[in-house]
């Protein structure tokens, strides 16, 4: 099978590696092309010369593979924004002339809006990119929808994606009082402002940010939204971002991002055994018990987040109940090994 793996540091990115060191790296023969364009999460939305120069060197570069080796299956993740779509169109439409079924991987939402809201030249390609394919992959129940108006059910697999266990030897930091954390980059449309005014209802309690941001317009108007229990520490990774997670009392993700499918740092929260307070944003009651292993909330309602982060930060047990169930659920459910045997099954089902 020949995959493509997104740009670092992204959800994608993570699951793709965890899957490497999987079963299902030692059951199949794997081989992915790093289509990797823009370094850093600021240069995302921007056209560069060098990004094309780089796109044509994919292609180059898959077009030798598919000459010079057999693949039974192409995996490429499928955006839905117009110009990263033709890329993965034209590496899947290459790999169909060679004669290679190919699987649609959705880490994004709302394909058929996509669609609709598309030139109808690209509306074609998306229905062609997706009629074509031999299944398509989505990462909740309640996202089948993005394909089922190109595919029939049997060939729309949900495989809910995992990550590898982290290093549990890190310890908590000793100091008082309790700490909410978020972390990814800070994208306006994952919360971080409903939560910053959630942090000003909630003087006694500490926030953490921890990642970069996504655009500098966002960072500026930020600065008059921070207060005195608010600290920014930058983007983390490994060991720091293992002790950000330890440091921590509660996991906020109040996300309303329009293509939002899970948000894997959610599964990190749970590993780590902290409860989390996030939105039913697209599959994530599927991941999050309400009640359970975490709490949810309307989303952009800055009175009711800060209303669920005061509720578990004045009661210790809850946290603790909280948290022990959803490191539970982590162990049983979306390590990188269950989500390997969940991919294992897909192909044994799409080559059967």
């Amino acid at each position: 099978m020949i995959g493509y793996l997104p740009p670092p540091y992204f959800g994608p990115s993570v699951t793709y590696q965890a899957l490497l060191r999987s079963e299902f790296a030692r059951q199949f023969d794997v081989t992915f092309l790093d289509i990797t364009v823009a370094g850093r999460i600021d240069d995302i939305e921007r056209f560069r010369l060098g990004k094309l120069i780089k796109m044509l060197g994919f292609l180059l570069r898959e077009l030798w593979l598919l000459l010079t080796q057999r693949f039974d299956f192409c995996c490429a993740p499928i955006s839905v924004n117009r110009n990263a779509f033709l890329k993965d169109a034209l590496l899947l439409r290459l790999a169909r002339w060679r004669g290679i079924p190919t699987v649609l991987y959705a880490h994004g939402n709302n394909l058929p809006d996509f669609h609709a809201k598309s030139s109808p030249r690209v509306q074609r390609l998306i229905e062609r990119t997706a009629c074509r394919a031999a299944g398509a992959i989505v990462l909740g129940e309640s996202l089948r929808f993005n394909f089922e108006k190109w595919l029939p059910a049997e060939k729309i697999f949900v495989v809910p994606t995992g990550i590898e266990p982290a290093d549990s030897r890190t310890t908590r930091d000793c100091r008082d009082g309790v700490t909410v954390l978020y972390l990814g980059n800070l994208v306006r449309e994952k919360g971080v402002f409903v939560l910053l005014e959630a942090a000003r209802l909630c003087p006694a309690v500490r926030f953490i940010f921890a990642g970069n941001w996504f655009r500098q317009e966002d960072e500026t108007a930020a600065q008059s939204l921070t207060g005195a229990n608010v600290r920014f520490i930058g983007p983390v990774a490994g060991s720091s971002k293992g002790q950000a997670l330890a440091n921590a009392d509660i996991l906020a993700f109040p996300t309303y991002y329009y293509n939002e499918t899970m948000g894997l740092v959610l599964l990190e929260a749970m590993q780590a055994g902290l409860p989390v307070v996030t939105t039913r944003r697209a599959s994530i009651p599927e991941i999050v018990r309400d009640g359970e292993t975490g709490l949810l909330v309307a989303e952009q309602n800055a009175s009711e987040l800060a209303e669920k982060i005061l509720r578990l930060a004045g009661d210790p047990v809850l946290r603790a109940r909280l948290g022990a169930a959803g490191r539970l659920r982590f162990t049983e459910f979306y390590t990188h090994e269950a989500y390997g045997q969940r991919m294992i099954a897909v192909l044994e089902a799409l080559r059967g």
